[in-house]
């Protein structure tokens, strides 16, 4: 995720003589990376990237203790400025709020009640804060919220608390079917697998660590407010938020897992700017549930594990003082160091290896030797050879008869499976998908080919392309049944797509194959056929039926392929097959015949070389309506035959046909 981050707001947490500029240097080299520096009035904005494992530099507390460990490797003065806000008294114990979690879906609750609230506009410090990163200036209730979550790095949320009535805030799990209005006024339907925070009575009016709903936030009449922080369940915040669509700052922070010690100088912090800003009276008990105090994993480890993993000889001494500067606790055991990460890094660090990484970026990646490993050479199996040596040699081929490969997603959508009467109980749905565009796994590549054709209509007047990876069979418990198969889709005819596959057997030197009428429904009734390579169905190809055609807005034929690549694979061989060429005279007959649903140029072909011992090959000419030309060579192995033989032997087959 990237953050904006002042640097003026920085400077009241790092004591530096670095500038801006410095900073994004140093700090990409050996921290988070600085995308962009921009100079703002009287301030610098610093973009940074953050990796979804460092959530502790998700704050300006966070980026300024890193920068104080980073800066002096680089000779820069680097101090973090420790900072300790000032815990909230309540002086007058007002039972006004009651807050449960019964089934301790929150790591912890912090929460309590301000009276004699003042709302108004945050001062310009704040809102200059607020907008160079990116958030909009509200009110200072609001405003006070943002700033804690940008300053601290951890969400809060504030309540009316006389609009939620009850002076209860009950955590729990929403029932199956259950709605609530989020603060943006849209409606959501949540599964038994949501947590929700309630009024004690039932109704939601909190989608904890995501967002506030419409029912209790605070409003420019609101006089008493509950200041609420809960640091939560991210497994479960990372569910909610991808099922539902909502995505918010503060559950991509909560949704990788905070610490609660980080949520507990949030409360602080937000109680003393509430004071200060809206004149706010803490006026009930401070509620802290806290459960379950985890604790830094002790990792135990030496300097010659550390060293022989970044491939270099630092000293111990300077192992420890790298590890001090980033706040790890190190105590030595005989030859042993035995490292406890700080509270912030708890859910991070947890191995040997982790502190070999902390050690190497702050040393410098830059600083270490360029040795390159010993090669390995890795031998892949047969099976695996051959299947990409294949896929390699139809690539080739087909890219040299003017088709272009696509590369599709593995997914496509619900609109999809629908326009060809697909039934979307039979493919798997992704749980967490991005995008409606991309919510089932395939069966086929024949939605994606199509949708290629759609986007290109008009672009050329010819298009051709083609696609070789996967489709996905749901089985029952267990993991989808993966093939491979080979697409292809055009805009001209169903016999330039015949003739695009004959031509792809006879480079693989498959000859014992043929073309039967099928009958799929997607295909028009009379013009598509079954691939059959030694008796067994490899494939089937027709054109697109004109109402499928409609309902998805092709103006153009669109003639469609889909063949099993393994049959293709087992069928084929690296060198043809020796034919012996007669040196005997061909004698060439042309015949005009009726073709019907029973009698096409597949079955002319078959019952003809069956009949005559004399007929080498039979080849389709021309077509007109429902009649083809065909073309008949006849030949001999051992004499010249006579055109009186030939006409012979093409009259037994007129009579067969």
């Amino acid at each position: 995720m990237n953050i904006s981050v002042s640097y003026n707001w920085l400077l009241e947490y790092l004591d530096t003589n670095a500038s801006p500029y410095d900073l994004a240097k140093y700090l990409s080299l050996s921290g988070p990376s600085v995308e962009k520096v921009t100079k703002k009035n009287n301030d610098y904005v610093l973009e940074i990237e953050i990796t979804s494992n460092r959530i502790d530099m998700v704050s300006i507390i966070g980026i300024a203790r890193e920068a104080a460990a980073i800066l002096p490797r680089y000779g820069f003065k680097a101090i973090f400025k420790k900072f300790s806000f000032p815990k909230p008294i309540a002086n007058n114990k007002k039972n006004l709020l009651n807050v449960t979690d019964k089934e301790k879906l929150c790591n912890r609750l912090l929460a309590v009640v301000m009276e004699n609230i003042k709302i108004g506009d945050s001062p310009t410090h704040i809102k200059e804060r607020l907008e160079a990163a990116g958030i909009r200036s509200l009110n200072s209730l609001i405003d006070i919220t943002n700033y804690v979550m940008l300053e601290v790095g951890h969400p809060a949320h504030v309540f009316d608390y006389d609009r939620v009535k009850s002076g209860s805030l009950n955590v729990r799990l929403a029932k199956n079917g259950e709605k609530l209005i989020t603060l943006d006024n849209k409606e959501y339907k949540l599964t038994d697998k949501d947590i929700v925070i309630d009024d004690g009575l039932g109704r939601v009016i909190d989608l904890p660590g995501i967002m506030g709903t419409a029912n209790s936030v605070v409003t420019n009449e609101t006089k008493r407010i509950i200041f609420f922080i809960e640091s939560n369940d991210p497994v479960a915040i990372r569910r909610t938020s991808m099922n539902l669509g909502i995505r918010t700052m503060a559950a991509t922070i909560n949704e990788k897992h905070p610490d609660p010690e980080t949520a507990s100088q949030a409360f602080d912090r937000g109680i003393e700017l509430f004071e200060k800003l809206c004149s706010g009276k803490i006026t009930s008990e401070i509620i802290d549930i806290y459960p379950k105090h985890d604790k830094s994993t002790l990792i135990s480890t030496n300097a010659d594990f550390i060293n022989a993993h970044i491939g270099i000889s630092l000293k111990e001494d300077e192992i420890i003082n790298i590890l001090r500067s980033l706040k790890f606790e190190i105590t030595k055991e005989a030859k042993k160091l035995l490292i406890t990460p700080p509270y912030f890094r708890q859910y991070d660090v947890a191995i040997e290896e982790d502190i070999v990484e902390e050690v190497a970026r702050i040393y410098g990646y830059q600083n270490l030797p360029n040795n390159l490993p010993p090669p390995v050479y890795y031998s892949a199996p047969g099976d695996l050879e051959k299947l990409f040596l294949m896929i390699s040699k139809i690539k080739r081929f087909l890219k040299h008869l003017g088709l272009h490969e696509t590369l599709n997603y593995s997914m496509i959508s619900i609109e999809q499976i629908k326009n060809l009467d697909g039934k979307p109980e039979e493919f798997l749905k992704l749980n967490n998908s991005i995008s409606e565009e991309i919510e089932y796994l395939r069966r086929s590549l024949t939605p994606s080919l199509i949708k290629n054709l759609k986007d290109n209509q008009g672009k050329e007047n010819v298009l051709k392309f083609f696609e070789l990876a996967k489709v996905y069979h749901k089985q029952e418990k267990n993991l989808p049944n993966e093939i491979y198969k080979l697409g292809i889709g055009i805009n001209t005819d169903f016999f330039d797509l015949k003739g695009i596959i004959e031509a792809l057997l006879s480079e693989l030197n498959i000859k014992n194959y043929e073309i039967v009428v099928s009958k799929e429904k997607i295909f028009s009734s009379n013009i598509q056929a079954f691939l059959k390579i030694n008796g067994k169905q490899a494939g089937i190809f027709g054109l697109l039926k004109q109402e499928y055609a409609s309902k998805i807005g092709l103006k153009e034929n669109t003639v469609l392929a889909e063949l099993d690549l393994q049959a293709l694979i087992d069928s084929s061989r690296n060198i043809p097959e020796y034919k012996h060429i007669s040196s005997f005279a061909v004698v060439k007959l042309d015949l005009n015949v009726e073709i019907s649903a029973s009698l096409n140029y597949e079955t002319i072909k078959k019952t003809a070389l069956k009949t005559s011992e004399l007929l080498e090959n039979v080849e389709l000419i021309d077509q007109f309506k429902n009649r083809i030309t065909l073309r008949f060579y006849f030949t001999s192995s051992d004499r010249n035959i006579t055109e009186e033989e030939a006409i012979r032997e093409l009259d037994k087959i007129k009579k067969l046909i």
